[in-house]
């Protein structure tokens, strides 16, 4: 058919039409385009199919809201697998607008679509957004011979458009569920700091009432009551931890932890985490040459260390000495104070290695702590301008290196 000279201002009006409709809501804009398209060409069905890579098909996003796309829904005819072939496939697969004026009799198109649905003339165009293609823009009718060129063309254009709302509308859905995760990782922190915080309340005078009971134990000489005591006190003072921790994430995380920096000796420090965590399974060798300055908060300082010693002695065997060297190192823009401590234990496996600093994270401990030891002692780090890293030890096990700016 030719082309009909009195449609173009109606065809530059619906191009402007289409550019109008808002892109925020995929489903929603690619129907009301479908809409559109069917009103302005006459057609009897219009189908913006975006292609599914988890199942391998062209899916009808946006259809026209009439009875032939009702029937198409019925047969299943709105997800084109690309492996039955067919016009839309094939359009997909070339990039190349297609029109056919005579569907019954062309051997290329899927059956259903010519016997079921009896459409005997289409134009398919690619919806290409820069250099991905999305899917195919379809355009149906009932009638032989009804499409011209310049509906050909109107549906190339509006293919260009309606590709790139899927782009834009894909990337609005994906700030928004990163906004909605956002917010409820944020209110599930400070859920989980103001029930924190409402335990460490509640442990207080639990601990002041153990302490009561066992000194009454001891005067009756009831060893048995002692010792439940203490089992019981000891596992408060793993609860009491991990609430400390998770106060501790909260305040870091919120900006809100000051530090209060004096002149301090990163090698003393070190040797008083030691002395604190030897036990007779487990000694603790520090070795420092002189003592490495630095400009940090002693509590926030010595809880990194306690932290990452914890870590190394809970990853090695009976018997196995942790070892902790203290040292100045300079580098091209600053001299670093440097402190590694080094386990005799299996290593980090290659796959647990880029995630030993991430919040929750913990494996190998049998289950005990939330994983929030190395994180908080690598946030502290970087409080002091400085970092926590680490990697496998030649001959050994694991290896912790912090560093924080050294003073004169």
């Amino acid at each position: 058919m030719p082309d009909r000279a009195a449609d173009y201002p109606r065809y530059l009006d619906t191009l402007q039409r289409l550019l109008e409709f808002p892109a925020t809501d995929l489903e929603a804009a690619l129907t009301q385009a479908a809409d559109t398209l069917a009103s302005v060409l006459g057609a009897d069905k219009v189908d913006a199919f975006l292609f599914d890579p988890s199942r391998d098909s062209l899916v009808a996003v946006g259809t026209s809201t009439q009875p032939l796309s009702a029937l198409e829904r019925q047969l299943g005819l709105d997800v084109l697998p690309l492996s039955n072939g067919g016009r839309s496939v094939e359009v997909f697969r070339s990039g190349q607008v297609y029109t056919c004026r005579n569907l019954l009799a062309d051997e290329g198109e899927v059956r259903g679509i010519k016997e079921g649905l009896r459409v005997q003339s289409i134009v398919a165009a690619p919806l290409d957004a820069g250099e991905r293609r999305r899917g195919v823009l379809l355009v149906s009718s009932l009638r032989p011979d009804f499409f011209t060129t310049l509906d050909a063309k109107l549906v190339t254009s509006a293919a260009r458009w309606i590709a790139s709302v899927a782009e834009r509308a894909e990337l609005v859905a994906s700030i928004r569920r990163a906004a909605v995760e956002e917010a409820r990782r944020s209110t599930g922190d400070e859920l989980v700091s103001i029930v924190a915080h409402d335990i460490r309340n509640y442990l207080q005078p639990i601990t002041w009432r153990l302490h009561a009971l066992a000194h009454r134990a001891r005067a009756a000489h009831r060893d048995d009551d002692v010792a439940d005591v203490r089992a019981t006190q000891d596992i408060l003072a793993q609860l009491a931890s991990l609430v400390s921790n998770l106060l501790d994430t909260a305040r870091l995380e919120s900006g809100l932890d000051d530090l209060q920096l004096d002149a301090l000796d990163l090698a003393m420090l070190a040797s008083e985490a030691a002395t604190a965590a030897a036990s007779p399974q487990h000694a603790i060798d520090v070795q420092a040459a002189q003592p490495v300055m630095v400009a940090g908060e002693r509590v926030r300082l010595r809880q990194c260390i306690d932290n990452v010693l914890a870590n190394a002695l809970a990853h090695s065997p009976d018997n196995a000495p942790v070892h902790v060297y203290v040292s100045r190192e300079n580098a091209a823009d600053r001299v670093w104070a440097k402190l590694e401590i080094i386990d005799e234990g299996p290593g980090i496996p290659e796959s647990i290695l880029p995630h030993v600093f991430e919040k929750f994270f913990s494996a190998g401990t049998e289950g005990r702590g939330l994983g929030l030891g190395l994180y908080i002692a690598k946030r502290i780090a970087s409080a002091h301008h400085g970092d926590l890293v680490a990697d496998r030890y030649a001959g050994k096990g694991a290896r912790f290196t912090l560093r924080v700016p050294a003073l004169p």
